[in-house]
């Protein structure tokens, strides 16, 4: 009887248990608290298709007035499902307040998600004449 099949396993499980612990310290680890002005939304997709079978992934994305960029994606750690509630609510020209986790990493196209954003409202009132 031969012990590969449990050794292939033990390994998965090994492999499976270490990504998702560094999954889980990635997203908890690196969490904090953000303002900016949205400038952008849109999409960003990357992956390949050349036909009907390729894989292809889209990412909504902020863009902010002082150049920095975030994507708003689904994310198990945080039991955050509403992305596209979240973009919908966010508007051009308006800053907010927002729970974001992760860093940009440019070489791996890599981007800080948002898990939660509140309006900030502005105290400047226009007085009428």
């Amino acid at each position: 009887m031969s012990d590969e099949p449990f050794f292939s396993v033990v390994v998965f499980l090994v492999l499976f248990l270490f990504v998702t612990c560094f999954s889980c310290i990635y997203s908890l680890g690196t969490r904090r608290k953000v303002v900016f002005t949205v400038k952008e939304k849109g999409t960003l997709t990357h992956g390949y298709s050349n036909d009907r079978n390729g894989t292809v992934y889209t990412n909504f994305m902020i863009y902010t007035k002082d150049n920095r960029a975030f994507k708003n994606v689904n994310s198990f750690w945080f039991w955050k499902w509403r992305s596209t509630e979240l973009q919908a609510q966010m508007k051009v020209g308006k800053t907010y307040s927002a729970l974001i986790y992760g860093w940009r990493i440019g070489a791996f196209n890599v981007y800080p998600n948002i898990v939660s954003v509140k309006e900030v409202k502005s105290n400047n009132k226009k007085h009428r004449k």
